[in-house]
């Protein structure tokens, strides 16, 4: 009796004789106990492990690629941007003393500089001098120079020091050519 006042003496499944134990199925087998963690774990985590690290030397790899093509942009822009300067100084000069022949080829194209040519007829070509004096007014700077090159002029543009060369024989010849060019970076025509 308990101190409510009930008797407490229910016999041992609530009333229903016991059942007979039942053979234990395969899903309701336990499962073996393991003191230390088996090799499923240890594979798990190491390759857990390794994907962390290879997700990482990935982001490092792709951060590394993404600086190199941004830079190589920025220095190509630049480079660019000389070689456009120096073609538009050889167009303001076509437009003073007509060639008869022209060449451009922009940086990376070819090769990592920028060039333009003009070739002058051989009868009516402008006189050497004509042409560096031209050249000087319009701001470069006469530099020493070998024959055949009759005069080598430099600018600086962009960061960059551009030349041309006046191509003659002599003062009392007339000009065969002129050839500018413009420097630019091999690491600027990496992607482009």
């Amino acid at each position: 009796m308990s101190d409510s006042g009930f008797v407490d003496e229910a016999p041992p499944g609530g009333g229903r004789p016991p059942r007979a134990p039942r053979a234990p199925r395969h899903r309701d087998l336990p499962a073996e106990p393991s003191a230390a963690p088996g090799p499923a774990s240890g594979a798990r985590s190491t390759r857990r492990s390794w994907l962390a690290t290879a997700g990482f030397v990935a982001l490092v790899v792709g951060l590394l690629a993404f600086g190199a093509w941004a830079w190589s942009a920025r220095v190509h822009a630049g480079d660019v941007a000389a070689y456009e300067s120096l073609a538009g100084e050889v167009e303001d000069l076509d437009h003073a003393i007509t060639p008869l022949g022209h060449s451009d080829i922009p940086p990376c194209r070819d090769a990592d500089e920028g060039s333009i040519t003009r070739s002058y007829p051989p009868s009516t070509g402008p006189q050497p001098a004509e042409l560096v004096d031209y050249l000087v007014r319009s701001g470069w700077t006469q530099q020493p120079s070998d024959v055949p090159v009759y005069a080598r002029l430099t600018r600086t543009a962009e960061g960059h020091v551009l030349t041309v060369d006046v191509l003659a024989p002599s003062d009392i010849s007339l000009v065969g050519s002129l050839s500018a060019r413009s420097p630019a970076s091999s690491f600027g025509c990496l992607l482009h």
